[in-house]
């Protein structure tokens, strides 16, 4: 199990910003517990019960994105992500970025997602999005799932927000903030969505058995 490290629980801005707003609201949703899992369970509740989803453009033209949403109360999966995350982090429990594909055996898609760090638990993950369309269809049930488990359809491919490639890239990226579906540059320019062809194909599910 992998300690948190330093950044787990501080700012990276702009997008996870320990605002004024951010934090009154933080203060007020994990108001009298001390229990790091009982503040991130409280944050999960107050996000999956109160954001819509909504489309949003690429996150370069966003300003800060959690603060937005907090005031919006609108978002992508990874607007919500971002959410819990800097509110997990103002409530002192150390939260990280997940993302990566959403592969069921009839579709495959981009998807981001949250992990969050209790020293009884470790580090378990947290998917605000797919809480918030539980709470939206009425699947309480499926929304509580969400909070510190996952589905088994998951291809994790970032681990970080806004990080640098390794080796390093060449040029601006199309999603300087997160990557799911790769980059590409050519002669020290990178490209752009339109100048790119990107597919994602399912070869194979193996069922793997489940042991103690």
């Amino acid at each position: 199990m992998d300690a948190p490290l330093p950044e787990d629980i501080s700012e990276d801005r702009p997008h996870i910003a320990f605002t004024p707003y951010l934090q009154q609201l933080t203060a007020g949703v994990v108001d009298g517990l001390e229990d790091p899992l009982d503040r991130a369970r409280a944050i999960y509740d107050y996000l999956t019960q109160h954001i819509d989803y909504r489309y949003q453009p690429p996150y370069l033209l966003l300003g800060s994105i959690a603060d937005d949403c907090a005031h919006s109360l609108r978002g992508d999966c990874g607007v919500m992500a971002l959410t819990f995350i800097t509110m997990c982090r103002i409530a002192g429990v150390p939260a990280r970025w997940q993302s990566g594909l959403y592969v069921a055996p009839d579709s495959v898609g981009s998807h981001d997602w949250a992990e969050f760090y209790t020293p009884q638990t470790g580090w378990l993950n947290a998917d605000v999005s797919f809480g918030s369309s539980a709470h939206r269809m009425g699947e309480e049930w499926r929304r509580r799932h969400y909070f510190g488990n996952l589905d088994p359809w998951r291809m994790v491919a970032n681990n970080r927000f806004q990080a640098e490639f390794e080796p390093s890239f060449d040029g601006m990226r199309e999603d300087p903030y997160d990557n799911q579906m790769g980059e590409a540059s050519v002669d020290g320019r990178g490209c752009r969505q339109r100048e790119m062809l990107r597919t994602v194909e399912l070869i194979e599910m193996l069922e793997v058995p489940f042991s103690d």
